[in-house]
């Protein structure tokens, strides 16, 4: 086989991969038709192994690289939102975020939340928003700030 065969094969192999890994989570029939990514695990290595063995590293790697790029990149992307971003920074620290619902105001079908988020006992956010996930997103993001040196 030819490298550029081989390639062409480990490319579909990473839209497979990519695909089930889109679908995951959507439901359980998705996800269990995602059970199989295991498999598409091994295939993706023995693909990666078998371009290692017949044409070297550097073809190889090329070849993970071009294929993988674009999981590559969502994978790298810094932006996640506040509260995923101060827990994954506490969880390095050991640390802990808890949000309570200090306020909720307005009529059932136009509720307003106020939100804070407590860090070692202390209040180091507070937020507000239409929804209790945006108030605590706010929260959380000031509460980044305040851990940041600057105002929460």
């Amino acid at each position: 086989a030819t490298l550029a065969m081989d390639m062409a094969l480990l490319r579909k192999v990473a839209a497979a991969v990519d695909k089930c890994a889109a679908r995951t989570g959507v439901n359980a029939t998705a996800a269990r038709a995602c059970a199989a990514s295991r498999r598409g695990a091994d295939l993706t290595e023995a693909a990666l192994g078998a371009i290692f063995l017949a044409h070297g590293w550097d073809d190889a790697n090329a070849a993970a690289v071009e294929a993988f790029a674009p999981l590559l990149d969502h994978a790298l992307d810094p932006r996640v939102d506040p509260k995923t971003a101060l827990q994954e920074l506490l969880q390095r620290q050991g640390r802990r975020v808890a949000y309570e619902s200090v306020e909720e105001t307005g009529p059932a079908h136009a509720r307003h939340y106020r939100v804070v988020a407590i860090i070692d006992g202390d209040v180091r956010g507070e937020g507000e928003g239409a929804s209790r996930r945006a108030a605590e997103q706010h929260a959380a993001r000031r509460a980044m700030r305040a851990l940041e040196g600057g105002t929460a």
